[in-house]
């Protein structure tokens, strides 16, 4: 049965291939037959009307051009031949033989020849390097990514049908356009950081915000390759993009169940600050009213009181505000802002949980940091999870002391980076590869959605997460922001 089956396979290739051969031999033989009656309809007009060798010759090298861009080499190079015999034969003295007498005719019919094989042989190449170009242009458009070209001024020179499925233009209407006005892109940091980038190691990643031909936005991550000519010279970007806008709303319900599980977490922290101002103003008030009831009422220490109370609750209203700063749950908002305030609101927020672990937390930041670009409650949430991570990782160490340390500075390639270091029991090896990957984890009560979250967010702003062990113990975790110009340094 396996052999008739593969008997059977063999002669269905066998008929393909001699059905295909027959066609290709009938397509050779009608553009030769029509090249040779072009070339006799030539012979005769050229004859009729005393033409020179020289201009038949050019006549004949422009229907051995218009044969080439036809068919095959084959019928390239007969109907060259033809041209040569007819060249000799009508109009080479002697006329009407192919004896060559004149040393310069055989020179002007070899180089006759020899140009147009070399024009059959050019327009032969050229035809293959269109037909691997269409093929590699059709691979292109079997991927469901977008793949966008652009010059070095942007504007779009090659658009697959990717991208017409992903922003709703068609190739027509996007080419010509420069790409980042027609989708209205929104991008992780300024864009002549990124050409920089680009400039200087041929290379760029990151997530973007594109609008679609319908008004809708899509989370794209990017790739940017940078093309040179020989000379090394950029000349164009190859763009890839891979739709995420789906990833990105998970990712977000993700993290608004991560604010509210480390809210949660903090609960009894969050009543604790609040109870203290509370209860000042409590006390304060009831001062208040003894100063009022005497009989020469002392108004300067009501205003004293009142004073305190207005502190007090100025406290609080501060306690809620860092609170709703992890609760929202609204559409990312890249400001301007200083990523050392972000860090004390944070620590501020966290400081009953620091005490309630018996952790020392230390705080070495760097003075005159540059602005960064970001969304204020999603680096906020990044530094509550690292702070939190560590300040878990230290829940069984008894033998040393439990020591956080959060530092932040100026990187020499134009980057903010804060660390976060513990003195915990550190990364295990074996899971060091899986620490960022979304529900994994190795707690127990864990969720696994922590530093997945962390990682998402600091990669739509550009920069990247990671974490190492330390040289003794423990672990430190450090993630990078773009700065914002070029506003200065600290140490």
């Amino acid at each position: 049965m396996k052999n008739l089956l593969a008997n059977d396979g063999w002669r269905g290739m066998h008929a393909t291939r001699t059905t295909n051969g027959i066609v290709q031999s009938r397509s050779v033989a009608a553009i030769l037959f029509a090249g040779a009656i072009s070339i006799a309809i030539a012979t005769w007009v050229c004859f009729r009307l005393g033409a020179g060798v020289a201009v038949v010759g050019f006549v004949y090298l422009i229907e051995v051009l218009l044969v080439s861009l036809m068919g095959s080499l084959v019928s390239s190079v007969a109907i060259s031949v033809i041209a040569v015999g007819c060249l000799n034969f009508f109009f080479t003295q002697p006329l009407f033989t192919f004896r060559v007498d004149a040393q310069q005719d055989i020179v002007v019919l070899t180089a006759f020849f020899v140009t147009s094989f070399v024009v059959t042989f050019l327009v032969h190449r050229t035809r293959q390097l269109a037909a691997v170009h269409r093929e590699q242009a059709q691979l292109l458009d079997l991927t469901h990514d977008s793949v966008v070209a652009l010059d070095m001024n942007d504007v779009i020179t090659y658009w697959n049908s990717g991208a017409e499925a992903l922003y709703g233009w068609k190739k027509h209407e996007a080419l010509g356009h420069v790409a980042d006005r027609l989708l209205h892109t929104r991008f992780p940091a300024a864009l002549e950081d990124i050409k920089k980038t680009l400039i200087e190691t041929g290379r760029w990643e990151g997530e973007i915000v594109n609008t679609r031909r319908d008004g809708s936005e899509a989370a794209v991550a990017s790739r940017w390759a940078l093309v040179r000519d020989e000379q090394g010279r950029p000349i164009a970007t190859l763009e890839t993009g891979t739709d995420i806008t789906e990833r990105k709303r998970v990712e977000e319900a993700l993290q608004q169940v991560s604010r509210l599980t480390s809210i949660g977490e903090l609960g009894a922290s969050v009543a604790h600050e609040i109870a203290q101002p509370l209860a000042a103003v409590a006390t304060h008030g009831a001062a208040c009213l003894r100063w009022i009831d005497r009989d020469v009422p002392d108004l300067e220490k009501v205003r004293a009181s009142v004073q305190r109370i207005l502190t007090d609750v100025q406290r609080a209203t501060e306690i809620v505000r860092r609170v709703r700063m992890l609760a929202k749950r609204i559409a990312p908002e890249m400001t301007r802002l200083e990523i050392n305030e972000l860090i004390s609101d944070v620590m501020v927020l966290l400081q009953r949980e620091v005490l309630k672990h018996n952790v020392a937390l230390r705080a070495t930041l760097a003075s005159k940091l540059p602005a960064v670009l970001g969304d204020r409650i999603q680096l906020a949430q990044v530094v509550t999870n690292l702070i939190t991570n560590g300040i878990q990782a230290m829940s069984t160490i008894e033998d040393r002391p439990r020591e956080l340390t959060i530092k932040s500075w100026r990187s020499d390639d134009g980057y903010v980076i804060v660390s976060v270091q513990d003195s915990g029991t550190g990364i295990d090896l074996r899971h060091a590869d899986r620490l960022f990957e979304p529900f994994f984890t190795t707690k127990p009560e864990g969720m696994g959605v922590g530093l997945s979250i962390c990682r998402s967010i600091i990669d739509a702003h550009g920069g990247r997460v990671w974490a190492e062990n330390n040289p003794g113990y423990g672990a430190t975790f450090q993630f990078t922001i773009p700065v914002i110009g070029d506003s200065g340094s600290g140490e």
